[in-house]
């Protein structure tokens, strides 16, 4: 056996301690990027999932806000056609059946005929309650007693936020018994 068949035998044997280095460096840095990869998927998720939820209870809130605004009757007491409000203001609305939706601190929260009132959502950072008149025209911010029958159409905008996560929800509803042929 000549000498450089003696030296690829002896080569052959095994892997070199650089060898080995080199491949756990490799490896190492292939496994980082992959757990990031997941990571990022599993935080865009949760992200995703927590936007889902706020959205769904936003809506769900929204839904009843609107079924009780509906459901605001004539003002019999008035001159001509008014809705049955006793008050509103950039947070808030009372109506004359003793329903009141009003955000206190974070809480968006809803009263049927008086107290007590009932939460219908927490981590509310904003809820507004804009009116307009017949003509689209925006009335002014805090409206009591008859300065309330103009109104004709209600926009709210609510947005919550958790965990980081934002959701906002935009609504206009028009008074059905204030439209033209609405009836009671």
């Amino acid at each position: 056996m000549n000498k450089l068949q003696k030296n690829f035998r002896h080569a052959r044997r095994g892997f070199t301690l650089i060898e080995s280095i080199a491949t756990i460096i490799i490896l190492a840095i292939i496994g980082s990027m992959a757990s990031m990869i997941i990571v990022n998927a599993v935080d865009g998720y949760v992200d995703a999932a927590t936007e889902a939820q706020l959205h769904m209870e936003a809506s769900t809130a929204m839904d009843r806000i609107v079924r009780e605004l509906r459901k605001i009757p004539l003002d019999a007491a008035a001159a001509g056609i008014a809705p049955d409000i006793d008050d509103v203001t950039d947070t808030s609305i009372t109506l004359a059946t003793g329903t009141q939706i009003i955000l206190v601190g974070n809480k968006l929260q809803i009263a049927n005929a008086g107290p007590p009132l009932i939460d219908l959502l927490d981590d509310v950072t904003a809820f507004s309650v804009q009116t307009y008149d017949e003509s689209n025209t925006d009335l002014a911010a805090t409206l009591t007693g008859a300065a309330c029958d103009p109104i004709r159409r209600i926009s709210l905008d609510l947005t919550l936020q958790r965990a980081g996560a934002t959701a906002t929800l935009r609504t206009k509803l028009f008074i059905r018994p204030t439209m033209i042929g609405g009836g009671t």
